[in-house]
């Protein structure tokens, strides 16, 4: 999620997984997956960066995740003798 600014100034969140495309127009027009378009004060290159965060973040995640499941080793259903 990302966080922006509508035309009013009221702050939202925005699921960046729902994002078909960004444009930069008088004013930053994000178009949504389901066609909805969002108007936000926010500039492109913001709206960009923020996307670009939010998915490294998402991507480190699961790096981390794989990382402790293979330095835990192979698990054993039986004690080991």
């Amino acid at each position: 999620m990302i966080r922006l600014y509508r035309l009013d100034g009221t702050e939202f969140l925005l699921n960046v997984n729902l994002i078909a495309r960004v444009e930069a127009m008088p004013e930053t027009v994000i178009t949504l997956l389901s066609g909805e378009i969002v108007k936000v004060k926010n500039t492109m290159t913001d709206v960009t960066v923020k996307i670009k965060a939010s998915r490294m973040g998402i991507e480190e995640e699961s790096r981390e995740s794989e990382e402790d499941t293979e330095s835990s080793g192979p698990r054993r259903k039986f004690p080991a003798r």
